[in-house]
């Protein structure tokens, strides 16, 4: 795994109806939150291996929660966690209803698998 970019950069702010109609363009390839809303984070842990897992909770600051259920969540927002893996790429996620209303998407990271 090699790390491509671990700066964050947020993709949207604003109500529901928008994210669902919108498009990223992320390394030349068009994603929406379809593509990333079922792909939570903590079952990144079956797809790749525990050490690389790990150094992405720690590249990115994230921090997991087992209160009722495990979750991983981004430190500085605390915001969920998901992941898409597209053309060998792994790109890492946060994204919530920030208030009632409002969401909020940020791009965490972005690791390449070869």
């Amino acid at each position: 795994m090699i790390k491509l970019d671990t700066n964050k950069k947020q993709l949207f702010d604003g109500s529901e109806n928008d994210l669902f109609n919108k498009e990223f363009l992320i390394k030349g390839e068009k994603i929406n939150i379809k593509h990333i809303a079922n792909n939570k984070f903590k079952k990144l842990r079956d797809i790749i291996n525990d050490n690389d897992f790990n150094i992405i909770i720690k590249d990115l600051s994230i921090i997991r929660h087992d209160e009722l259920f495990e979750s991983y969540k981004s430190s500085d927002s605390n915001l969920s966690n998901y992941y898409l893996i597209h053309n060998n790429n792994l790109f890492v996620f946060s994204y919530r209803e920030f208030q009632p209303g409002r969401y909020q998407l940020y791009l965490e990271g972005m690791y390449s698998l070869k």
